[in-house]
C-alpha cells in the first residue's frame, strides 16, 4: 500500500524520493506503465518459461467443529471416486431443546414420534444425486464435548441405530413445506419410539441445565452411504437453520386428544465431521509425496494439496513484477466430480501451520470476509486459439514471487515455495485434476510480466 500512496505524488525531482519509489518498486509488485519511473524502466516484457516443480502432499486433518452457529453446512456422505478413491464424511452432533424442564406429566400426555429434519445445502453437495443413498442415526455412546475444539480425523464411539432410510433419492433442490409456513428442502427421518418416549421422560435434575442434558442424552452420528452406486454423492445439511433442521418430539394431550411437539435443535451446540480419504488402489495413491509431471491433484476435506516451487527464481534479477499468475488447466471433465469452485494459495509458518499467501490476504481485506476475485483461484472457460474451451484457474502470485525473487541471499528452497489448496477445504468434497508443468498440450505455468530495472 506504501508504494500505490507514493505514486499518488507529485514528482518533484528530488533523488530521495527518487530512490525511495525505486526501492520500493523492488520490493513490491507494481500496477502497468509506472509513469514516475518511465526513465528508470525498460519496456514491459513476458516470459512463462520459469520453471515450476510440483510436489503431491496429503492434507493434514482440520477443525470441523462448529460451536457458534456460523458453519453453512455439514458434509455428509459417500463418494466413490476413479481417479481419487473414495471419500466419505460423518456428522456428530449435540442436540439441546427449545427450552429446559418443560415440565411434562406423562399422565396428561401420549408418545407419538420423534422425527429428525435435516435441512439441505445446496452449495455443499457434491456428486450423482440421482443415484439411491441409505442413512443411519446413532446414538453416542461416548462423550461429545459441548467446548472442546474437534478435527476430522477424530471419531466417537456410537452405540445404538436409532433409525434409518434405506434407498433414498437425495433431493437438495426440491421445496416443500414443514409446519409453522416454513418451505425449504429437508430429509425426514422416524427415529426410535423408545428413544423418543426416553426423551419425553427425563427427570427435572437432568433438565437443570444444558451440560446435565448432553451428559445424560449424548448426541446422534448421522451417516449417509452411497448403496454400492458409483460415484454416490457427498450431501450437505445446515445444522444451524433453526427452522428447517431440528430434531421434533411429537405428542398427544391426552383430555382433548390435540397434537403438540417439543424441539430440539442443532444450532449453539457442539458439533462436527468425521473425514475418510481412501487412495490406495488408484493411480493417486503410488504418487503421493513424489513429484508430478503431467498431472496434478487436488482434494479438498483432509485430501491433497500441492507443494509448487520455483526453484531458479532467485536467479531472477533486477526486475520489478507487474503481475505473476499461476495458470492451470483442468484435465478431465467428470459428469458429476466437477472441479472445486475454489483454490487459494499458502506458504508454511512453521512445521504444521500454513498460512494465506499476501496476495490471498489483500484480495480478503483485513475483515478476511472480502471477495477472492482480485485473487482468482475459480475456474472459467477460456479459447486457445481455435480448439474447444478449456477450463482454467488463474492465480495471483504477484506480490508473492517479488519476495521470492528478491531473497537472492537465501539458499532454503522453503522460501521459494507456495501450496495450492481447495478452498474451503474443511467444507469441499471437490476434487481437482489438473495438467502438469510438462504436458504437452497445456502445461501448467508461471506467466509473468515484469520490467527491468536498468
Amino acid at each position: 500500500m506504501i508504494f500505490m500512496t507514493m505514486r499518488t505524488l507529485v514528482f518533484a525531482g528530488l533523488c530521495f524520493a527518487l530512490f525511495a519509489l525505486f526501492t520500493t518498486a523492488c520490493k513490491r509488485p507494481t500496477p502497468f506503465g509506472s509513469e514516475l519511473l518511465e526513465e528508470e524502466y525498460a519496456d514491459l516484457e513476458f516470459t512463462d518459461t520459469i520453471t515450476v516443480q510440483f510436489t503431491l502432499e496429503r492434507e493434514d486433518s482440520v477443525a470441523t467443529s462448529d460451536r457458534s452457529g456460523v458453519t453453512p453446512y455439514f458434509l455428509c456422505g459417500e463418494v466413490t471416486d476413479p481417479v481419487f478413491g473414495k471419500y466419505s464424511s460423518q456428522i456428530y452432533t449435540l442436540f439441546q431443546p427449545q427450552t429446559l424442564n418443560p415440565k411434562f406429566d406423562l399422565t396428561k400426555i401420549e408418545f407419538d414420534s420423534l422425527v429428525l429434519f435435516l435441512n439441505y445445502s445446496i452449495t455443499g453437495v457434491y456428486g450423482d444425486t440421482l443415484q439411491s443413498h441409505n442413512m443411519q442415526v446413532y446414538r453416542l455412546d461416548e462423550d461429545l464435548i459441548y467446548d472442546s475444539l474437534y478435527y476430522s480425523n477424530r471419531t466417537l464411539q456410537t452405540g445404538a441405530e436409532l433409525g434409518r432410510i434405506n434407498s433414498f433419492y437425495p433431493r437438495p433442490q426440491f421445496t416443500d413445506s414443514l409446519f409453522d409456513g416454513v418451505k425449504g428442502s429437508f430429509l425426514r427421518i422416524r427415529l426410535d419410539d423408545n428413544f423418543g418416549k426416553e426423551l419425553l421422560a427425563i427427570d427435572s435434575i437432568t433438565w437443570l441445565s444444558d451440560s446435565t442434558f448432553y451428559r445424560y442424552i449424548g448426541g446422534l452420528k448421522i451417516v449417509v452411504g452411497a448403496n454400492g452406486a458409483t460415484p454416490g454423492a457427498m450431501l450437505a445439511f445446515d445444522l444451524n437453520d433453526v427452522n428447517l433442521s431440528r430434531l421434533s418430539l411429537f405428542y398427544t394431550v391426552k383430555a382433548d386428544t390435540s397434537a403438540d411437539r417439543f424441539d430440539f435443535f442443532f444450532r449453539n451446540t457442539n458439533k462436527f465431521t468425521h473425514y475418510d480419504n481412501v487412495y490406495e488402489g488408484k493411480e493417486v495413491h503410488t504418487l503421493i509425496g513424489k513429484p508430478l509431471e503431467d498431472k496434478l491433484y487436488l482434494h479438498g476435506m483432509h485430501g491433497l494439496r500441492l507443494k509448487a516451487t520455483f526453484p531458479y527464481a532467485n536467479n531472477l534479477n533486477d526486475i520489478a513484477v507487474n503481475k505473476a499468475q499461476l495458470v492451470l488447466t483442468v484435465a478431465d471433465d467428470d459428469k458429476w466430480l466437477k472441479p472445486a469452485d475454489q483454490l487459494v494459495l499458502t506458504e508454511r509458518e512453521g512445521d504444521t501451520t500454513f498460512a494465506f499467501t499476501s496476495d490471498v490476504f489483500y484480495a480478503l481485506g483485513s475483515t478476511g470476509n472480502g471477495s477472492l476475485a482480485a485473487f482468482g483461484g475459480f475456474p472459467e472457460k477460456e479459447f486457445v486459439g481455435g480448439t474447444p474451451a478449456v477450463t482454467r484457474y488463474r492465480l495471483a502470485l504477484s506480490e508473492k514471487f517479488q519476495h521470492i525473487i528478491d531473497d537472492d541471499a537465501a539458499p532454503d528452497i522453503k522460501n521459494r515455495t507456495v501450496y495450492l489448496n481447495v478452498y474451503p477445504r474443511a467444507r469441499s468434497a471437490r476434487r481437482t485434476l489438473l495438467y502438469g508443468p510438462n504436458n504437452a498440450a497445456y502445461p501448467a505455468k508461471l506467466e509473468l510480466k515484469y520490467t527491468k530495472i536498468k
